[in-house]
């Protein structure tokens, strides 16, 4: 969602994707400060953490609100995405959390709980926000909060070519009930900025 945002706020970046043996050798060399990415760097600085560097290039491309009430208006709908997010990554990468390396069945027991209980829960309240706000976006225009939603819903779909479905959740959990998120999602879809980026026009 950062190379997102960058695209619509038109924040000019240099994307560096790494392969897997860059990354463990620059890891293991101690060159990320959290000995993990993505990393941002700018001004001589590295910033870490997926969220962070969002919020960062959100400021600069007009994305997150400089009126502080709004600003912290937008950071509850990134916190309120950030658990239903790291729901699914503890089922992904259940050691990096602390947990041991769950067998498929008890993986697929937590899932199933995700999917029935924690994804229509997290929706659910973001459904009412965009149905107060009157707009397609969460606080009325669009925000950083927005494109965080958006590849959510993208993970959660298993859209291609971002993602692959994700054993035991249902790829249409969010399109079949929470058509004002959906509609987020649509919306971001048609901007011309998006497409470009996306090959599709």
């Amino acid at each position: 969602y950062v190379r997102l945002a960058g695209i619509i706020g038109n924040v000019s970046f240099k994307d560096k994707r790494l392969t897997r043996d860059e990354f463990i050798r620059k890891k293991k060399s101690g060159e990320f400060n959290f000995s993990q990415v993505p990393v941002f760097l700018t001004d001589g600085k590295m910033i870490a953490q997926s969220t962070a560097i969002l919020r960062f290039v959100g400021k600069r491309g007009g994305l997150y609100p400089k009126n502080r009430v709004e600003a912290a208006e937008v950071d509850g709908f990134l916190d309120l995405i950030e658990e239903a997010w790291s729901c699914l990554d503890n089922t992904k990468y259940p050691t990096r959390f602390g947990f041991p390396d769950w067998d498929s069945k008890t993986r697929l027991g937590f899932r199933k709980n995700i999917n029935d209980v924690i994804i229509p829960r997290k929706m659910a309240y973001l459904e009412a926000a965009l149905k107060e706000s009157k707009a397609p976006y969460l606080t009325g225009r669009i925000s950083v909060a927005d494109i965080k939603l958006w590849c959510f819903v993208k993970m959660v779909s298993g859209a291609a070519p971002l993602y692959t479905a994700i054993d035991g959740i249902d790829t249409s959990v969010i399109r079949s009930n929470f058509p004002r998120v959906q509609m987020l999602v649509d919306t971001i879809d048609a901007l011309p900025e998006v497409r470009k980026y996306y090959g599709k026009d």
